[in-house]
């Protein structure tokens, strides 16, 4: 996907303003190059300044393609090895952009192989998840172990094999890499096997729906037996899909994709006969990417109708994110685009729209117990709606993103919302929250993966706040 992704959308919003104008100040001048400037505003500055996601000035100069700024650095004893605040260094930063120059460069400078072992594992990963297996092979010729494991236990040929990379796996093979190391997951089960009712979130489904890429927005249906999320490939979104086919769930498959417009945050209508999500699609489908609206495409009998958009009574010239569903087909989501008092915000809030005679009326934005001036999207509204839960940035969080739950009072009233706390929210981005329709497990997506966790959470928030 072209357009700006909600992971990178977050990291836009968390600027502060001090943060903000120290990035143009020093960051920014890093990355268009103006070596005067830089060399004057280093005089108040250590070599070594990272701005708020962690990134040092060499990993700016490797993302933006500044030689000279990159050569000025290292005169300078900037750390090469430096890394951010997702533990990745300058190597992954070139790795990452698929640029092989600049990888060269960062290896060549390395002052013993330490940087083999510490992020040789993460560094494969990325370059398969790119596809590039140039990149592959530079690593291992290197020194990179070509057996090394990640911190998901896989080795680059398990990576490979799952994402489907015929010609970096034939080329591993052919380099002598241990298929033996290879492991096979089969998932079995309802909910693909989720039993207890674990209060500490774990991982879900690992190295079979959450692995090296990115997932966020799933679903199950109703029995538990179908399982829609999204996933990130190379910055577009698509729509998988798994089944049970016996006892055994189906390995996913792209069900939604396109080459130049994402889909993603895929939910099922009550009847599960529509599959909604959001999209950057033309109207007409071959035209230009415009803003993001919710889009839904019908179950048939061989599979899926063409994507449908769902009308100008949700959809505006702005953004709308994410949607849930009441037991009465009431839809909540997220718009950036309706009409509001305040007409100069930017930010996203949190609307609800009732169905009559099957049609979408006109949304209404929830109140300041939910809303603030700040960022609000991802809700998921409890079929009775008895709770909603929902992404914000405020103050007093945990990260970038984390969740927050209300539930409606005595009186009808939604209750002021508070931070699920710690054991959801970390200092990574809490999005894209899930129960499934029998009440019993909360899934969402933290750090480019998907985590579930028993709902016994939601009711100890509601008991401590009463």
């Amino acid at each position: 996907m072209k357009f700006m992704t909600r992971k990178n959308l977050i990291l836009l919003l968390t600027l502060t303003l001090t943060s903000v104008v120290f990035s143009q100040n020093i960051f920014r001048t890093a990355c268009k190059g103006n070596l005067v400037r830089l060399d004057s505003m280093l005089v108040n500055s250590t070599i070594n300044v990272k701005d708020n996601r962690g990134k040092s000035l060499l990993h700016w100069a490797v993302a933006c393609k500044q030689r000279e700024v990159f050569d000025f650095l290292i005169k300078r004893n900037i750390k090469i090895n430096e890394t951010d605040n997702q533990e990745k260094t300058p190597l992954h930063v070139a790795v990452r952009f698929n640029n092989i120059e600049y990888l060269n460069y960062l290896i060549e400078l390395q002052p013993n192989n330490n940087w083999q072992s510490l992020y040789g594992a993460s560094l494969i990963e990325q370059a398969i998840l790119n596809g590039n297996k140039e990149i592959t092979k530079k690593l291992i010729k290197s020194g990179v172990d070509i057996n090394i494991k990640n911190k998901r236990g896989s080795t680059a040929l398990e990576i490979s094999k799952r994402l489907g990379t015929k010609n970096i796996s034939e080329f591993l093979i052919s380099q002598g890499a241990d298929k033996n190391l290879v492991r096979k997951f089969k998932m079995k089960g309802k909910y693909m096997g989720l039993k207890g009712r674990e209060t500490i979130p774990k991982m879900f489904a690992p190295n079979f729906i959450s692995t090296e890429e990115q997932e966020f927005g799933s679903t199950f249906n109703k029995k538990g037996t179908e399982f829609y999320f999204g996933v990130d490939v190379n910055g577009r979104n698509e729509i998988r899909f798994s089944k049970i086919e016996g006892n055994q769930w189906s390995k996913p498959k792209t069900i939604i994709s396109h080459k130049r417009y994402s889909y993603n945050d895929p939910f099922l209508s009550n009847d599960e006969n529509r599959l909604y999500f959001i999209s950057k699609r033309a109207l007409d489908g071959i035209g230009k990417i415009k803003d993001v609206d919710i889009w839904y495409v019908e179950r048939l009998s061989n599979g899926w109708s063409e994507p449908i958009n769902a009308g100008s009574t949700i959809n505006t010239n702005g953004n709308e994110y994410y949607m849930s569903f009441t037991n009465d087909g009431t839809m909540y989501f997220a718009s950036n685009g309706h009409t509001r008092k305040d007409v100069s915000r930017t930010d996203h809030d949190i609307y609800y729209s009732r169905v009559i005679n099957n049609e979408f009326q006109k949304p209404v934005l929830l109140d300041a117990s939910i809303n603030t001036t700040g960022y609000e999207a991802d809700v998921f509204v409890a079929p009775d709606e008895s709770y909603l839960i929902f992404c914000s940035i405020r103050d007093g969080g945990f990260g970038r993103g984390d969740l927050y739950i209300s539930f409606k009072n005595s009186n009808g009233n939604w209750t002021n919302a508070v931070n699920m706390g710690k054991k959801i929210n970390t200092d990574n981005y809490e999005y894209c929250p899930f129960v499934t329709k029998d009440g019993k497990y909360l899934l969402y997506t933290s750090n480019q993966d998907i985590y579930w966790v028993s709902t016994k959470i939601i009711n100890e928030i509601k008991e401590k706040n009463k």
